[in-house]
């Protein structure tokens, strides 16, 4: 397990090391884990999954950060109970100017753990036919990315509205290049998700809202033909401008890309974050 754990830090390391003169990229992994919440809101137990993927010491400070979490209670025919919830959270390494690395939670996203449950939005099987495009621009670019979708769902299942909340690039370059290259990605990203639908919830408090919002990421990665697919767990990129949905009460930032790939987030489900995700 040391090993491991060596290994996945000098891999961070080497990651960040290669492009330490550019001032704005970070690597990050969206670690996965368990939270258990007592019924005053508590955090009682914090389980990070696989832990060693990451290392001991980002799955430390991710179980230390989650004990320190408060939430609103959850309530079951109107009395707390003890609940159980999915976390993604979104940690961000970056190398200080004395040559350390700094770690830190910058965002994380909850969700009900049971992934077949009927009180969120789900995928429908036609979406897997309507995948985003690689724009030939990008390719021959070599441009990398992922781009951050909100998406407002009727109750059709149809998408009404979509906006590309974040663009992170895997490619460094001036902002102006850069910014264009975020707006191809977004906008083929976006002409697929306009005709994505997905299945409603039918069950428990979202049940009987007018629309629902949906969270998802859309990764561009070129690989080489027949290569294995990419170790994703920690990426380094330039992370992108923050652009809030227009029909979202509360938008937080900070979990914009606390999204584990291929998810799907339901605005409204799993228990609602009353303290800040770092303590630190």
């Amino acid at each position: 397990m040391k090993k491991a754990m060596f290994g996945a830090l000098l891999a961070m390391a080497t990651m960040v090391a290669q492009a330490s003169s550019i001032k704005d990229i970070e690597s990050s992994a969206v670690v996965s884990g368990t939270i258990v919440l007592a019924k005053d809101g508590t955090v009682q137990m914090a389980v990070v999954d696989d832990g060693a993927k990451y290392g001991q010491p980002i799955a430390d400070l991710v179980r230390k950060a989650a004990l320190q979490w408060r939430f609103q209670p959850v309530l079951l025919h109107g009395e707390p109970v003890v609940a159980k919830a999915s976390m993604h959270v979104r940690v961000v390494l970056k190398k200080m100017s004395d040559g350390n690395f700094n770690a830190r939670v910058k965002g994380a996203t909850f969700g009900d753990s049971n992934a077949d449950s009927a009180d969120t939005l789900h995928n429908a099987e036609g979406n897997k036919r309507i995948p985003p495009k690689y724009p030939e621009a990008a390719i021959r670019g070599r441009v990398q990315g992922t781009v951050y979708l909100a998406l407002r769902v009727d109750r059709s299942g149809h998408v009404v509205e979509a906006v590309a909340e974040q663009v992170n690039l895997g490619n460094i370059g001036s902002d102006h290049i850069l910014k264009q290259y975020r707006t191809i990605l977004a906008e083929s990203a976006l002409k697929a998700a306009r005709q994505w639908s997905y299945a409603i919830p039918t069950t428990g408090p979202l049940a009987k809202q007018d629309s629902w919002t949906a969270h998802v990421p859309v990764n561009y990665t070129l690989n080489v033909m027949n290569a294995p697919k990419p170790d994703r767990t920690w990426v380094s990129y330039v992370p992108g401008p923050y652009t809030p949905a227009p029909w979202i009460d509360k938008p937080d930032m900070n979990a914009a890309d606390a999204l584990a790939d291929d998810a799907v987030r339901t605005d409204g489900a799993g228990p609602t974050l009353l303290s800040p995700f770092n303590h630190g």
